[in-house]
C-alpha cells in the first residue's frame, strides 16, 4: 500500500501540470526532455504501478486498525501538490502569495493530524529528547553535504558571499522545521502504519520529498539523497530540532556554493518550469549551415 500512495502522488502531480500547461512547455517541466507522448505513457505506467500495488497490498493494510484513518490524513500531500500545479496563477506575484497560503494550510492540516495522535510529543521528535543522540548521528552525514558544494565551488571558483551564507544558516531552520513538520513528523509515523518495513517508509519518505521539489532535477536528487540520512535518523532517534540544523546547514552549503546557473536560483514547481520557459525564449536561434 505504501507504493500505491507513493504512485499516487506522482500521478497527482503529473496529471495536473499534464492537464495545467501546454504540452510545448512540458520538456521543461521534466527531469529529462520528455514530449507529450512519453508524459502520458509515465502517467500510465505509474497509476498501473499504483493500482497493482495498492490490489496486493490492500489486504494487509486492511488487517491494520490505523491504515484506513492513516490513509485519509496522507490524502493531505496529493492534494497539495495538485493545488500547486493545477490552480496557482502563472504570474510571479500572485503565485508566491498563494503558494504561502497553500503551505498555511497543508501546515495547519498537517498540525491538526499530528494533535489527534495524542501520542505525547516525545515520541514525534517534538521536545528535546534525543537531540544529543539525533546530532551525533547527523555529525558525519551533515559535514559531507555541507563540504560537498564547498568543494564544488572550490573547483569552479564560485563566488560566496559569507554574509548572506551567514544570514541564510541563522534563518533557515525555521523554514526547515516547516518542512520537518511535514516529511517527518506528520508522514513517517503514518506510513508506519501502512508498513512494517523501515527501508520501504525511508524510501518513500524521501521519494515524497524529493516530489516536493519536482522538476528541479539537481535539488531532487540532493533532496532525496539527503531525506535518506534524515529520515533513518527520525526513525532512529527522532528530533526535529537536529534534523532542522542539519538541514539549514546543508541547504545553505548547498545554495550559497554552487553557482545558480547549475541550481537553477533552487527554484521549484511551476515558477521553475515558466522560468525556464523564458529563458529558452531568449536563447538565440542559431542556424544550421
Amino acid at each position: 500500500m505504501i507504493w500505491a500512495y507513493l504512485a499516487l502522488n506522482l500521478c497527482a502531480v503529473l496529471v495536473a501540470a499534464y492537464v495545467r500547461y501546454d504540452r510545448a512547455v512540458l520538456s521543461h517541466a521534466a527531469p529529462g526532455a520528455m514530449g507529450p507522448s512519453g508524459w502520458l505513457w509515465t502517467i500510465g505506467a505509474a497509476a498501473a504501478l499504483g493500482v497493482l500495488a495498492a490490489v496486493a497490498g490492500w489486504r494487509r493494510a486492511a488487517r491494520r486498525s490505523q491504515a484506513p484513518r492513516a490513509l485519509a490524513e496522507l490524502m493531505l500531500l496529493p492534494v497539495a501538490f495538485v493545488l500547486v500545479w493545477g490552480f496557482l496563477p502563472p504570474r510571479p506575484r500572485q503565485y508566491t502569495a498563494l503558494h504561502w497560503a497553500c503551505i498555511a494550510v497543508l501546515l495547519a492540516g498537517v498540525g491538526v493530524a499530528i494533535w489527534r495522535d495524542r501520542r505525547g510529543a516525545g515520541p514525534l521528535g517534538l521536545t528535546g529528547r534525543h537531540f544529543v543522540a539525533a546530532a551525533g548521528l547527523l555529525a558525519i552525514p551533515t559535514a559531507v553535504m555541507v563540504a560537498a558544494p564547498i568543494a564544488a565551488a572550490l573547483c569552479v571558483g564560485t563566488d560566496v558571499e559569507p554574509r548572506r551564507a551567514a544570514m541564510s544558516a541563522a534563518g533557515y531552520p525555521v523554514y526547515a522545521l516547516a518542512q520537518l513538520l511535514i516529511f517527518q513528523v506528520f508522514l513517517v509515523p503514518r506510513l508506519r502504519r501502512l508498513s512494517d518495513s523501515k527501508a520501504a517508509v525511508v524510501v518513500a519518505a524521501s521519494a515524497l520529498f524529493a516530489l516536493a521539489h519536482w522538476p528541479n532535477a539537481l535539488v531532487m536528487a540532493v533532496c532525496a539523497a539527503a531525506a535518506v540520512v534524515w529520515t533513518w535518523v527520525y526513525l532512529a532517534r527522532p528530533n526535529v530540532y537536529a534534523l532542522a540544523l542539519s538541514m539549514a546547514l546543508a541547504a545553505t552549503s548547498f545554495t550559497h556554493a554552487l553557482p545558480r546557473d547549475l541550481t537553477r536560483h533552487v527554484r521549484v514547481g511551476p515558477m521553475y518550469v515558466l522560468r525556464e520557459v523564458q529563458h529558452a525564449s531568449r536563447q538565440p536561434v542559431v542556424s544550421s549551415p
